[in-house]
């Protein structure tokens, strides 16, 4: 059984020079998860020392917890929110 012979190397992703991410209606949405995400781990290490029990400690990290998740929340539906519109502004009316 013969191997076909590699005529160009072929990579599964393009080099364009710069690294870019498409375009998406959620990027700042992702961008802020990437945020509390980061931010997470210092809440909980500083909270530690602010707080004076793990009860305390507890209820610090629930509220951040609580409170990104309600933010994340609110500001995809508000993305996708503006993105459905902007794609009803252009598809026109009476066209199917």
């Amino acid at each position: 059984m013969e191997r076909p012979e590699p005529t160009e190397s072929h990579s599964v992703t393009e080099r364009r020079g710069t690294w870019a991410v498409s375009a998406s209606p959620l990027n700042g949405v992702k961008f802020e998860l990437g945020v509390i995400l980061l931010v997470a781990p210092l809440v909980w290490l500083v909270g530690g020392r602010l707080v004076p029990g793990p009860a305390e400690h507890l209820a610090l990290l629930a509220a951040f917890g609580g409170g990104a998740a309600l933010w994340l929340i609110w500001r995809t539906r508000r993305a996708m929110r503006r993105a459905l519109a902007r794609g009803a502004a252009g598809q026109g009316h009476g066209t199917q």
